[in-house]
């Protein structure tokens, strides 16, 4: 009698085990990580992912396919994702998700660190969270940094720009600012373009553009700043260490808690062109207290110990 009951106990123990192990199995979701790069905001995104995601009870196996900044090792990764049977694609810089965009149609992409979203927009299998500040933010921060200025200076080319030129010369009339917005259409006629702003304008905007902020043009851009005291916002960091005033900053990490956000959702089964692409919701910022000095721009002691970094 007691070696059929222990016969018994063995049999719902396994049975138990099993339907505990097939509960888990069937809800484990497999997430596909394609990774642009595997530089330091890469992977504090991929980190603040996850995290996210495991504080919500979300069970997720993960697998990571790197470009290691080459996009010739973007094609073989997307033919593996495409027959791996993922639930969801989770896509980190630009050549990441432009190569996932173009081969994958029929698993959902979520997208990070990208600059702008527009092109997710045309993929109904596709949402994420942009790089760019709206401008309304990147307004709001200028008048914190320089309450003084009026007229604000900015170089662009239109057949990238155009509409946010528009929009951003009306944001600016709104707060009581003017932009004096020139258009430029090649590299060469940069420095022409700097000198007819600087008898013009109080501060000079790097708007994130393709022409007007490639890495030939900078140095004339830095230039400039210096030799007519006009502050320059920079795009980026990297900007502020060589020269600029200041830039907007991300929280690598809580943009990828923002996507994870995305991601819970999908996986609960909504489709990613019902979720609308996101912006950062957090600002963070760098400053470069020499060229403040340099240029004799009291900056408040709140706003220097409230950086993410000084230079």
């Amino acid at each position: 009698m007691k070696g059929r009951m222990n016969i018994i106990a063995a049999v719902i123990l396994t049975a138990v085990l099993f339907l505990a192990l097939g509960r888990t199995a069937r809800t484990e979701e497999r997430i596909v990580l394609l990774v642009s790069s595997n530089e330091a905001p890469f992977k504090e995104a991929v980190t603040g992912f996850r995290e996210h995601l495991s504080r919500q009870g979300v069970q997720a196996g993960y697998e990571v396919f790197s470009l290691d900044s080459d996009a010739a090792k973007a094609g073989p990764a997307i033919q593996k994702i495409k027959t791996g049977g993922a639930r969801l694609v989770v896509t980190l810089g630009s050549m990441a998700t432009d190569a996932a965009l173009r081969g994958i149609t029929d698993i959902p992409i979520i997208a990070c660190l990208v600059l702008r979203t527009d092109n997710l927009k045309k993929a109904p299998n596709a949402t994420g969270v942009g790089l760019e500040f709206p401008l309304e933010t990147q307004f709001a921060w200028l008048q914190k940094m320089l309450p003084e200025v009026r007229s604000i200076g900015v170089l662009y080319n239109p057949n990238e720009n155009q509409k946010r030129i528009n929009a951003a010369a009306e944001i600016a009339r709104k707060a009581g600012m003017r932009l004096e917005a020139h258009e430029v259409n090649e590299a060469r006629d940069i420095p022409a373009a700097l000198d007819s702003l600087s008898r013009r304008v109080e501060v000079l905007w790097g708007l994130a553009d393709g022409l007007t902020l490639s890495p030939p043009v900078a140095k004339n851009i830095l230039l400039f700043s210096f030799r007519n005291s006009i502050p320059f916002i920079g795009p980026s960091a990297a900007w502020v260490k060589a020269g600029a005033l200041y830039s907007l900053d991300w929280d690598y990490a809580d943009l990828g808690a923002q996507c994870a956000e995305m991601a819970q959702k999908v996986l609960a089964g909504a489709a990613p062109s019902s979720l609308p692409a996101a912006t950062p919701r957090k600002v963070l910022y760098s400053l470069n207290l020499v060229t403040a000095r340099q240029m004799k721009i009291d900056l408040p002691d709140q706003l220097v110990r409230g950086a993410r970094q000084t230079y």
